[in-house]
């Protein structure tokens, strides 16, 4: 058996009951990353955690890591019979990981529970003070150059990590929008330093941009030129 659990997008404000029993019960527990808050507050309680962050310097793409963990948690799962895997969010929301290992527990038999807590979408909106009225597309930022955003609905991009990534969704963006366009670039969701700033479209790539950065595109009636 192998429990998969969200961390929520910050402290222990965000994290479910359920996901802090399974992590609490659990006799270690294998984080995808240290670098989350709710990580620090959990060791403090004396709580064993193991982080994958050492693979992400070890491998050339996401791909490889993933399927490194993937690997490391089925094995053990198979070991001792059980395995608790935590991620930041919700194991649903943006977790490339916990798709690849849900598919190799398949294929192995092996059998998996979802234990969620909020993900980075409700932080997302709350720091914007937006709701979903008009509907919401969710859009991983490395996926920009084969899914396009809604013109009718609000979109949210995450995984802009650095600026590299920002410099990226820019360019997607100024495909289909006007380089003065209006985003909205939120850091820290969910976080007591959480920011929600607007900014015109082309100086995306010049703002701090982290693992915590998200941007929210809005809805827009413009027709393109």
């Amino acid at each position: 058996m192998i429990a998969i659990v969200g961390l929520g997008p910050s402290g222990y404000s965000r994290l479910s009951v359920g996901a802090y029993r399974v992590i609490r019960s659990a006799p270690i527990v294998f984080v995808r990353t240290a670098r989350h808050s709710v990580v620090e507050e959990l060791a403090a309680e004396g709580i064993r955690l193991e982080s994958f962050d050492h693979i992400y310097d070890s491998r050339d793409t996401f791909e490889e890591v993933y399927a490194e963990i993937a690997s490391r948690v089925l094995d053990e799962a198979v070991e001792s019979g059980e395995a608790v895997y935590a991620v930041p969010g919700h194991p649903l929301v943006g977790e490339e990981s916990v798709r690849i290992l849900l598919a190799k527990a398949r294929e192995r038999g092996i059998e998996t529970r979802i234990v969620g807590s909020e993900s980075f979408i409700e932080a997302s909106l709350e720091a914007l003070g937006v709701g979903l009225d008009s509907g919401l597309k969710v859009i991983d930022a490395l996926s920009l150059d084969r899914v396009s955003p809604a013109r009718d609905a609000g979109n949210l991009i995450y995984q802009i990590y650095d600026r590299e990534i920002a410099s990226r969704v820019k360019l997607a963006l100024m495909e289909q929008y006007p380089d003065e366009f209006e985003v909205v670039l939120i850091s820290g969701a969910g976080t007591p330093e959480q920011k929600a700033e607007r900014i015109p479209l082309y100086r995306l790539d010049r703002c701090d941009c982290d693992h915590l950065t998200t941007l929210y595109v809005p809805p827009t009636a413009f027709e393109q030129e």
